[in-house]
């Protein structure tokens, strides 16, 4: 069993909600800054679904965050049990729903080699706040196997793992959990998860791009009816009302100069000065989307928005600024929250840091 600190250095809160005048408080009302009022609950299980292309039925290990008033009780464990977190509680009892729809979801998509809870500091960050946050380990590309060369189909699978997942949190009975509300959902995806997330907030594949793509991938080709789907737009999510990519640009091999076009939801690019992401050379082809805003760490490195190693820029303070600037999108997105705070951080008005340089493209404003 493995721990390691720098997945855990946002502590979070292992106690109940606070009152205020023997009064429910809303999550609403918490700082974007700080850890919630909740401690945070954890579960996993394999999830079996039909694909259309790739061995089918295909099963992928699902990673559940979620809010509890439990101040005790068994760590939890992620990827079969390699590692362990001392901050989140095991099949541990949830809090009750504090909305009337359920509680709000984030999805997530991790990038190559990694695991559904690489950014478990984002999944218990929402957690803490009264979210539900899902993560698929995408099978065949985690850190304990991974498939090369990388199957065409892998392109596919992605996306709609995340669809699976919610569609698993959608009709699957939790004990105690309550309703969760899947119908309004925010997503986000670090490095190879960044087109995870192109592809299910709406990015339309490009027909005279996949042809050379094709060709180019490690597998070689794409068959016919591979090439059926990323045409389709079914690997569009419409429960994904608000998305946010982490250390990863989008890949105009796949989607072309205008297949941005196709993402009409609120769009937060996110990426640090040392990672070489290629965001900042993609900004100004990105201008035209109608909501789309930009958050660069100084001296971010590509595990800031993930496992926190980072020599240039504290990962606390990294942590902390990803956190916040996600939640802000959540609340407005999902929960339609206009407060001061929320809309301060979103129009670039109010900043946390100045190691946070934010920006809104010209479309949105």
């Amino acid at each position: 069993m493995l721990v390691f600190p720098s997945l855990f250095l946002v502590a979070c809160s292992l106690g109940p909600v606070e009152l205020d005048s023997g009064e429910f408080r809303s999550p609403l009302q918490w700082s974007l800054e700080e850890q919630g009022e909740y401690g945070v609950g954890f579960m996993t299980w394999e999830h079996e679904y039909t694909v259309p292309v790739g061995e089918s039925p295909r099963t992928i290990a699902l990673n559940l965050w979620y809010p509890t008033e439990d101040t005790d009780g068994e760590p939890g464990k992620y990827l079969q049990g390699l590692y362990e977190d001392p901050l989140v509680l095991l099949d541990a009892t949830p809090a009750p729903i504090w909305r009337e729809e359920g509680f709000p979801v984030l999805a997530y998509s991790h990038g190559d080699y990694a695991w559904g809870a690489s950014s478990a500091s984002l999944m218990r960050f929402f957690a803490s706040h009264g979210w539900v946050a899902i993560a698929p380990d995408h099978t065949d590309n985690t850190l304990l196997r991974t498939v090369e060369p990388r199957p065409t189909s892998h392109y596919i699978h992605r996306p709609l793992d995340i669809s699976a997942s919610l569609d698993a949190i959608e009709n699957q009975s939790f004990p105690g959990l309550g309703d969760i509300d899947t119908q309004s959902v925010i997503m986000s995806g670090h490095s190879f998860g960044a087109f995870t997330v192109w592809a299910s907030a709406g990015a339309e594949f490009s027909d005279e791009r996949l042809e050379d793509t094709c060709l180019a991938l490690e597998e070689g080709q794409c068959t016919e009816a591979e090439r059926e789907i990323f045409l389709s737009g079914e690997l569009r999510e419409s429960r994904v009302v608000a998305a946010i990519t982490m250390a990863g640009a989008i890949r105009r091999n796949f989607f072309g100069e205008k297949g941005h076009l196709g993402v009409e939801i609120p769009l937060m690019l996110m990426s640090g000065t040392e990672d070489g992401d290629g965001i900042p050379s993609s900004w100004e082809g990105l201008q035209d989307l109608s909501s789309l805003s930009w958050l660069e760490l100084i001296g971010g490195c590509h595990e800031s928005f993930a496992v926190g190693i980072c020599s240039t820029l504290d990962p606390e303070l990294g942590f902390t600024l990803v956190n916040a600037y996600s939640l802000a999108l959540g609340r407005s997105s999902v929960l339609n929250d206009d407060s001061p705070d929320v809309l301060g951080l979103l129009s670039g008005s109010r900043s946390l840091s100045e190691l946070a340089r934010y920006s809104v493209s010209s479309g949105s404003k």
